[in-house]
């Protein structure tokens, strides 16, 4: 296939960017010269010389790094969606309101296909009429909007996944139980400072309601907003006054600022 052909059927191509993204404002394709290869039919030329000029110094400077993949520049007016294909780049030139997701599904998707069709064309149709929307729509916009439409689901799919892990957390922190405890002073030598005492009966009743098998931690939140998590040990009746007691470390009630015989709420934590 000659140049031209070559060269006139990506001009197509280009166009047909436009046609299926409105805020898509310029495409063109260079080399790795930062020659212009091809450019859709609506930009005019000194659009393009000036594009094409901006561009040279990026290209030279991701030449020193090892080349460019893919580049995406932000700007007051309207986005650059720089991408490497086949040793050229494709430069679209979008509105800030331009689907990004979108057009770079083009880049990746619509053009490359262009190229493979056109690579595995006979030589001899030199003539025949430049590609028209009628020979693009079958191999390409279908693949396009498969690939949008798979990209849309997983989106989709992923956000019903969020939206129903937040209505579990958020079901199970309403489930969770708290009481209102005597607080119990306690001390000694080989007294944990971490680790706080409550009825065997309570831990009970929060594992049934929980589901649980086992409460290793419990937050506890003192009246004066002060609060803090530790380990909890239950102990059975005969070894507390009554159930409503909680025997928390003599430190610990310094950190939490509470008393003998003042209430705490004690909530144990899940993981």
């Amino acid at each position: 296939m000659s140049k031209e052909t070559y060269e006139f059927a990506l001009e197509n191509a280009l166009s047909e960017i436009r046609n299926v993204c409105p805020e898509v404002q310029s495409s063109f394709i260079l080399n790795k010269e930062a020659e212009l290869i091809a450019g859709d039919k609506q930009t005019v030329e000194t659009t393009l010389d000036r594009a094409v000029g901006s561009l040279e110094g990026i290209m030279e400077k991701a030449d020193a790094i090892g080349d460019l993949d893919a580049l995406t520049i932000e700007g007051s007016k309207g986005n650059v969606h720089i991408t490497c294909i086949n040793d050229m780049y494709l430069t679209i030139i979008s509105s800030r309101k331009a689907d990004v997701k979108y057009v770079q599904t083009i880049a990746r998707v619509l053009i490359p296909t262009v190229m493979k069709l056109l690579d595995s064309l006979s030589p001899t149709p030199l003539r025949q009429s430049p590609p028209s929307r009628d020979l693009l729509k079958p191999e390409i916009r279908k693949e396009l909007e498969k690939e949008i439409v798979e990209e849309e689901f997983e989106d989709e799919a992923e956000a019903e996944e969020t939206k129903k892990d937040k209505e579990k957390r958020k079901k199970r922190e309403l489930e969770i139980p708290s009481n209102q405890l005597i607080v119990e002073r306690f001390g000694g030598l080989l007294v944990r400072s971490d680790t706080v005492q409550i009825s065997r009966d309570i831990v009970s009743e929060w594992q049934d309601v929980l589901d649980t098998e086992e409460i290793g931690l419990v937050e506890i939140e003192s009246f004066n907003g002060k609060s803090n998590q530790c380990k909890v040990k239950a102990l059975d009746g005969s070894k507390l006054e009554n159930k409503a007691v909680i025997r928390i470390p003599e430190k610990l009630c310094q950190t939490l600022g509470v008393k003998k015989g003042e209430l705490v709420r004690v909530t144990p934590v899940i993981n």
